[in-house]
């Protein structure tokens, strides 16, 4: 599934950060390998299902099924990288921008099947299925576990903000969006 040049940049115990070329490409084999996540993800009305699929020292990967309506809070990474896969269906992700002081929406963006998009360590957004269909979704993280930040409740200011891990900002700095 992951050629020798992607497995020995992912699958290290050592601390770091991958860059957003690495994640979306990581991000879309996940999502197009289905005979991998296809047995186990679920799409449970009551609730969003998600399973952690990978964990190193260097990233993180998890698939998400959706029913419609099921969405996130409004929340960023903690610092972290991401890219998103659509591995079937289609969701929505409604942008953030926090730079201008509150929390307010930007920008719509539909994600459907076989999109990949990157995302820098200062993305805001909610991740929402509006179609009347599933959706399952692979999300990359880099570096792994840091805490999301989400909108407080009735929030219109922005909350005092952690630094972004150093080991981030120096790693991919200049890393482009996917």
């Amino acid at each position: 599934m992951l050629p020798a040049g992607l497995a020995d940049a992912v699958l290290r115990d050592d601390d770091g950060a991958l860059d957003l070329a690495t994640l979306g490409d990581l991000a879309g084999r996940f999502a197009a390998a289905s005979w991998l996540w296809r047995p186990i993800v679920r799409h449970d009305q009551g609730r969003r299902w998600y399973t952690r699929l990978l964990l190193t020292g260097v990233v993180e990967v998890w698939l998400i099924g959706w029913t419609p309506g099921q969405h996130t809070a409004v929340h960023d990474h903690g610092g972290a990288l991401g890219a998103l896969a659509v591995a079937d269906g289609a969701v929505e992700e409604d942008i953030h921008d926090l730079s201008r002081g509150s929390w307010q929406g930007i920008e719509t963006r539909r994600h459907t099947r076989g999109h990949v998009v990157g995302f820098a360590a200062d993305h805001v957004h909610r991740i929402i299925n509006r179609d009347g269909l599933a959706a399952t979704t692979v999300h990359v993280y880099s570096p792994p576990e840091l805490p999301l930040r989400y909108e407080p409740s009735g929030a219109a200011r922005i909350p005092a903000a952690a630094p972004v891990p150093p080991a981030v900002t120096a790693a991919t700095a200049g890393a482009a969006a996917l």
